[in-house]
């Protein structure tokens, strides 16, 4: 019988599970930023150096992301699987074109099989997504809007999918809203008049119309990423 030695976990490990209690309980949620080095070391109890270094573990595992002259940021509530980490790596028109293809199929069945409790939850969801005032909540409130389609859509492997693929979602739609040639003036309200059919197409049980709002939206989205030179055209 081989034993091993009893260790005593490390500064370094003692501070990562720290920030790992502090996201997984919601301290600080995905998307929220982190306290500067400073800040953090004195809130963990430990040198620079050691908070530093926890950073990077987390940053590794995907739970943290630095942003170059802004800060890091909580990525995630869990450490991700390199599948998880290979979709944030992904180009946004491929996870575009990926998302189109399983939300169109998610808009048809919702249609179809929408019960009147997940109606009132995408109406809800679609006037937050209308009175979002900037882009980070616009990004939140439209993931939040097409989950529940995909809810609807009463297939739990679709929607283990479509979660697999919210990080790199927020991130490319993150990337989208961030130019105002593609998410600016008339397009934007283009796109804001889908989503309202989209919603009323499902409400009323019919799927073409659904898959057709579905497919309108996302396809403008993929056509302009090709105007604009990123993707195959």
């Amino acid at each position: 019988m081989t034993v091993r030695p009893v260790r005593h976990r490390s500064l370094v490990e003692e501070a990562v599970a720290e920030l790992r209690r502090l996201i997984g309980t919601g301290e600080w949620p995905v998307g929220s930023k982190l306290p500067g080095e400073v800040e953090l070391s004195r809130l963990l109890g430990v040198g620079r150096t050691t908070s530093r270094e926890a950073v990077r573990v987390l940053i590794a595992d995907g739970q943290l992301r630095a942003r170059h002259g802004s800060g890091t940021y909580v990525a995630a509530a869990a450490p991700v699987s390199e599948f998880d980490r290979e979709l944030r790596r992904s180009a946004v028109f491929d996870v575009y074109e990926v998302r189109a293809a399983l939300e169109v199929e998610a808009g048809r069945l919702a249609a179809r099989r929408r019960t009147p409790e997940d109606v009132a939850g995408l109406r809800a969801a679609l006037a937050a997504r209308d009175a979002a005032a900037d882009p980070a909540a616009l990004v939140e409130a439209d993931l939040d809007l097409h989950r529940r389609v995909v809810l609807a859509a009463r297939n739990p492997v679709l929607v283990r999918l479509f979660d697999s693929f919210v990080d790199a979602l927020r991130e490319a739609a993150g990337h989208l809203l961030a130019d105002s040639d593609l998410h600016g003036g008339e397009e934007r309200h283009a796109i804001d008049r889908a989503h309202h059919v989209l919603v009323e197409a499902i409400a009323a049980g019919d799927p073409d119309a659904a898959v057709e709002a579905t497919r309108g939206n996302l396809d403008r989205t993929l056509a302009e990423l090709r105007a604009e030179g990123i993707g195959p055209r």
